[in-house]
């Protein structure tokens, strides 16, 4: 399919049109080379099924031990859990998480990026590091931003869920991504909401066409001229910031007269991985920060969602959840803020063991992906099945479907993995031994909802402290329910892609003091 506006620009000119038919035959050519080989392993489900729960879960039952395809575009290898070992931690060289990123977005033509080095150094280095000081500011935030978004909520008020929970974690992610008074501003959280929307509208609208074509549509698309556009914009707004960390001397520290944040911490961090010659650049530092709100932003609000919608659903574990937040503040106290507000003590966090472990089960059942550890083989790859993906083969692990599986952490305490249980990770972690492991960012090849290895999602910390913050609020704070004669919104699955309804709609009420 070609668009109207591509069609009248090319054939009212010859000149383009005999240049359009050389670019065509040269792109088509290309394509001919550099696809991967086919190689012979079962099918399971249909290509145009609407999601693929059904085939991973029946794959992996029928071919637990032997790699079977998923027939999406482009086809999905899914490999048993058993070599997970022998392939987590394989060089880009080997098998490329990038080329996968670079090929969902279509980079090439589209110029999205969210994952570029000084990113992901900058938050698996840096943010890591200071992952504590990070938690005070997180915490007076979500005060600001709960007053901001939800109002007064004197008597029960019916809110989307989704979109404000989105809200509150941009103000989250941006007091430590850029600082105050740019966090608040109205232009950056529409920028970095809405980054994420623009993105898939340009990917997709880009991957519509063959692969050979897609150089040609990149031009003339208007949803990909609307990323440059959101870019160059946001460039504009961080140009001051930029400007104040390309002046400073050594470590000194930045602050603005009309904040008492300091300005541009996690953005010096950026900069430090950023090649010397390009730090200057705004546009490459609105890139990385747009990049960052894809992933900090919108994955980290799906999970908020299908918690508290979790928690509406399974009203028994609110009060055990908030008398384990009261115990800790009992037995640790709090430290007060210069405005005579009260935070959790930053060693607090870790204590909250079973609010974790809701966490934890709330993604397994709600992940943002059914399958994790995508891959794309850049050279050929022998198994100890004995099977070898030729290069260019995508591959991954059907997490969901092992997360359900029969045998998942079986233990006399859980019930069926099928069912939900808020504490399922809790009694698996008062197990002697296991003190250290089932906590929500641990990764292993039964915890694969971030990934494990190499690439294992570098934000899991933050996110971790970010969605135990909104939480904390929330259960000490507000009462919270389904609209009369509702329940639990069902997720909605497309493709590989999993989440809660992003429509559903739930009643808050302010608790009276």
């Amino acid at each position: 399919m070609v668009s109207a506006d591509l069609r009248q620009f090319v054939l009212g000119s010859p000149l383009l049109l005999s240049a359009g038919a050389f670019l065509v035959v040269l792109s088509f050519i290309r394509f001919l080379v550099n696809r991967p080989k086919r190689f012979d392993l079962p099918i399971v489900g249909e290509p145009d099924d609407a999601d693929y729960l059904k085939a991973m879960i029946e794959g992996t039952a029928k071919y637990p031990d032997s790699p079977y395809i998923i027939p999406s575009s482009p086809p999905l290898v899914i490999l048993p859990i058993s070599v997970i070992n022998e392939v987590r931690n394989l060089p880009e060289d080997k098998a490329s998480f990038m080329k996968d990123v670079q090929r969902m977005f279509a980079t090439k033509h589209t110029g999205i990026e969210s994952g570029g080095y000084a990113l992901v150094q900058s938050v698996k280095i840096s943010l890591t590091r200071h992952i504590t000081s990070t938690l005070d500011d997180l915490q007076d935030e979500v005060r600001y931003s709960f007053d901001k978004e939800f109002g007064p909520c004197g008597d029960w008020t019916p809110i989307t869920v989704y979109s404000k929970m989105a809200r509150i974690i941009a103000l989250l992610s941006g007091r430590v991504f850029v600082g105050r008074p740019l966090s608040r501003e109205e232009e950056w959280i529409q920028a970095t909401i809405m980054f994420t929307f623009y993105c898939y509208q340009a990917k997709n609208a880009i991957n519509a066409y063959p692969e050979w074509a897609r150089g040609i549509a990149a031009y003339f698309s208007p949803e990909v001229k609307r990323v440059w556009e959101f870019k160059k914009r946001g460039a504009k707004l961080l140009q001051p910031i930029l400007d104040a960390q390309m002046a400073k001397l050594g470590k000194e520290k930045i602050h603005r007269d009309d904040s008492e944040d300091e300005q541009g911490t996690f953005i010096s961090w950026m900069l430090n991985f950023t090649n010397e010659d390009q730090r200057r650049d705004p546009l490459i530092l609105a890139n990385n920060q747009m990049g960052l709100s894809i992933a900090a932003i919108h994955s980290t609000t799906i999970t908020v969602t299908a918690i508290i919608y979790d928690l509406a659903a399974h009203p028994e574990y609110i009060q055990p959840l908030q008398d384990e937040i009261q115990q800790i503040i009992n037995e640790d106290g709090q430290d007060v803020d210069g405005n005579g507000f009260m935070h959790l003590k930053k060693g607090s966090m870790s204590k909250l063991w079973k609010l974790d472990s809701f966490m934890k089960e709330s993604q397994r059942l709600t992940p943002t992906h059914l399958p994790t550890n995508l891959r794309v083989t850049t050279a050929p790859l022998t198994l100890s099945t004995g099977h070898t993906l030729p290069t260019g083969t995508r591959f991954g692990f059907a997490a969901y479907a092992i997360h359900l599986s029969p045998t998942f952490l079986s233990s006399e305490t859980s019930r069926p993995a099928t069912e939900f249980d808020g504490f399922r990770f809790y009694n698996l972690r008062k197990i002697p031994g296991n003190e250290n492991k089932h906590q929500f960012v641990v990764t292993s090849s039964d915890s694969l909802n971030f990934g494990h290895g190499n690439h294992a999602c570098p934000g899991r910390f933050f996110a971790s402290n970010e969605i135990k913050v909104v939480l904390i609020e929330l259960l000490r704070n507000w009462d919270f329910r389904f609209l009369e004669g509702k329940g639990r919104p069902e997720n909605v699955l497309r493709g590989f892609v999993c989440g809660p309804d992003t429509k559903g709609v739930m009643e808050f009420r302010r608790k009276k003091v």
